[in-house]
């Protein structure tokens, strides 16, 4: 299955729910997400190293933009409704082995990681992927210890499947947990109540639905979703 990545990125741009909004990733994005990776836990499970200088980060949102641009890959971020201040970047992604799968990531500002916004936003991507293209089954990746981002992906229902091993840009070898979630999983758990509203010219395509899946285990799992961002 070939994704239509440019189409899936025309619907992204109409996605909003009740306190955010998405828009095209631009290379001015490079600046919030430098300030993001001015805090030492954003980059610990990451497969990139800590920038050392903005430059770093513009030639990656660079790269991230051009790719977009060829249709190798779909790219938003997202902003807050009442000011527009960039909260995450999330990307769609060819699977890193195995290009009939679609991999996503997100990179979440540290100011965000409180609200539940990495639990609505990702439910959000989810939700977007299935219903806006054709793709068949979603994956993530997270290193075991990276213990927000896995109680992340199984709070939005992916499940955990293999672990693989994969070679960071630092040249070292890593093993992450992969996550996966398929179409007929999902059109089960989400019936007629998607997360999100679309905009259109005439109109918004339905309304979102606010509530979040129910954490079995309470607050204490929230609070360790709070760091979450993975690939």
């Amino acid at each position: 299955m070939t994704v239509d990545f440019i189409d899936l990125s025309n619907q992204l741009e109409r996605v909003h729910n009740h306190r955010l909004a998405f828009r095209p990733a631009v290379l001015a994005d490079a600046w919030p997400l430098y300030q993001a990776t001015r805090n030492p836990l954003f980059n610990t499970h990451l497969m990139w190293p800590q920038p050392n200088e903005e430059t770093e980060v513009l030639r990656r949102m660079e790269a991230i933009t051009g790719a977009v641009r060829m249709g190798r890959m779909a790219a938003m971020s997202v902003v807050l409704k009442t000011t527009g201040e960039w909260v995450s970047l999330f990307r769609f992604q060819p699977h890193a082995m195995n290009s009939k799968l679609v991999e996503m990531g997100i990179w979440t500002l540290d100011k965000f990681w409180h609200g539940r916004y990495s639990l609505e936003l990702t439910r959000i991507c989810i939700d977007a992927a299935f219903e806006l293209s054709d793709i068949d089954t979603l994956v993530g990746a997270a290193a075991a210890e990276n213990r927000s981002s896995c109680r992340l992906m199984t709070a939005v229902g992916m499940q955990p499947t293999k672990v693989v091993k994969r070679i960071t840009e630092m040249g070292t070898e890593v093993q992450l947990q992969e996550f996966e979630i398929e179409r007929h999983e999902w059109s089960s758990r989400v019936r007629q109540s998607l997360s999100f509203d679309m905009f259109l010219p005439d109109g918004p395509v339905r309304e979102s639905v606010p509530a979040l899946p129910q954490l079995s285990s309470g607050g204490d799992v929230e609070r360790q979703m709070e760091q979450a961002s993975f690939a």
